[in-house]
């Protein structure tokens, strides 16, 4: 072989020997790179989980908090009708008590319960006379009515109460219940207008 082929030779495995130390070097570099992306994805972890952890403790803590502020803000919502409550009460141990002041001072009364549900958002849900609704009645028991009174509430034993669009209590209701007509009967009837049209 010629020297100049020799060189040649010489010259091509230098070149591939710097490239693999390239190669070799952006390996690592890379490699480097993905430890150190590694370890900050694993440190951006742990604190999340530490903040989390921090939420979810700060969050059992106020519950209870929150709760009693809760309870405080419907308390002091009902003592406005607690003292005309009293008020009527003193009335009505008035031995000299007029049954129209009597009769006022439960007017006012609920007047003031309806000022509270107002400002709670609470509704009362009438029933009487009007078609059963199993959402948001509760039958208590039924009577027999006029079948066109079938299915209607006829009594309200209580009412029911709605807080925006939820039913928080049913009403409690009798419901009209037309007696079943007798099969026998039916038969007849349709006889009978069978003979009457002939």
């Amino acid at each position: 072989m010629s020297k100049h082929n020799k060189k040649e030779e010489q010259f091509t495995q230098e070149e591939q020997d710097l490239e693999q130390e390239e190669s070799c070097e952006q390996e690592q570099n890379q490699s480097s790179e993905e430890q150190d992306k590694a370890t900050l994805y694993f440190g951006q972890l742990v604190r999340l989980q530490a903040d989390f952890e921090n939420y979810r403790k700060r969050v059992e803590k106020e519950k209870p908090e929150l709760i009693n502020f809760g309870k405080t803000e419907v308390i002091l919502s009902f003592l406005s009708l607690y003292d005309v409550l009293l008020k009527a009460q003193k009335q009505a141990e008035n031995k000299n008590a007029d049954i129209e002041h009597i009769k006022q001072g439960l007017k006012m009364i609920f007047e003031e319960f309806a000022k509270v549900f107002k400002a709670q958002g609470v509704q009362i849900i009438s029933a009487k006379g009007k078609p059963y609704d199993a959402m948001t009645q509760e039958v208590i028991t039924t009577i027999p009515c006029a079948p066109k009174d079938d299915g209607l509430v006829l009594e309200e034993i209580s009412s029911g109460v709605k807080m925006g669009d939820r039913v928080i209590r049913p009403a409690q209701v009798v419901v009209g219940k037309a007696p079943e007509e007798d099969p026998k009967a039916v038969k007849q009837d349709i006889k009978e207008n069978k003979h009457k049209e002939k």
